[in-house]
């Protein structure tokens, strides 16, 4: 019998769920993909950059912050994440390093970590970019940035366009969750065109926040992309 790879093994369980979706043709390619396959690409550095701009409620960033947490401590993620060095970056309008590098287990319990609520501002995409790419300075291997967000960078657009551009030379791959509102709707258009060098996915239903990571995370370490405009939704 073919044996499933760690990231078959996630994307085949429960915790997608795929009865319910409505990308079900597309998964089950992937997990196909994935059977008896050659060992993913893999992740070597991975950084994880979270907006935590005034356009997110307090609930909306425990549920984050939590939700990262839960990613980063799930059984089949951190086996498809053996080896791989995780940091967070939490932006408004000025970025923060909420955890330093280490394995993903370790950087789970310290985000969980109980922490003062910061004075939150604009959305500096830019500078949180700027931070991510100083952590991955001297690294080698395969080294992507993650970011999530609902808005559109508001502090320094220049300095988000140099960022991105300085990430293309450097091969470092920035990959984006774009979360969208009823004020910016195609919020992921903004994404694809201005923040990531890779691929964009939309999330219309912040309930399915966690479902969404986890597909966009093993896209990553498969080293494939979803389909152009694919929202991740029930």
């Amino acid at each position: 019998m073919s044996k499933l790879t760690p990231i078959g093994r996630l994307l085949a369980g429960p915790a997608l769920d795929l009865g319910r979706r409505s990308c079900v043709p597309l998964l089950s390619a992937l997990v196909l993909a994935t059977v008896a396959a050659p060992p993913a690409w893999g992740l070597d550095w991975l950084v994880l950059v979270v907006d935590r701009s005034t356009s997110v409620d307090r609930r909306e960033l425990a549920l984050q912050r939590e939700t990262y947490a839960r990613l980063l401590s799930d059984p089949g993620v951190v086996e498809a994440l053996k080896g791989t060095q995780v940091a967070i970056v939490e932006f408004d309008t000025s970025p923060e390093i909420m955890v330093e590098w280490t394995d993903p287990q370790s950087a789970a319990r310290a985000y969980r970590r109980p922490r003062s609520d910061p004075f939150r501002g604009l959305t500096g995409i830019g500078k949180a970019l700027t931070t991510a790419l100083a952590l991955l300075v001297g690294k080698n291997g395969r080294l992507v940035i993650d970011v999530s967000g609902d808005g559109p960078e508001n502090v320094d657009p220049s300095l988000l366009a140099a960022a991105r551009a300085a990430a293309s030379a450097q091969a470092i791959e920035i990959n984006g969750l774009a979360i969208v509102n009823e004020e910016r709707p195609r919020i992921d258009d903004y994404y694809r065109a201005n923040v990531v060098n890779g691929f964009v996915l939309r999330l219309d239903r912040r309930e399915d926040f966690l479902d969404a990571l986890k597909r966009k995370l093993f896209y990553e370490i498969a080293g494939t992309r979803p389909e152009p405009k694919m929202a991740w939704q029930r």
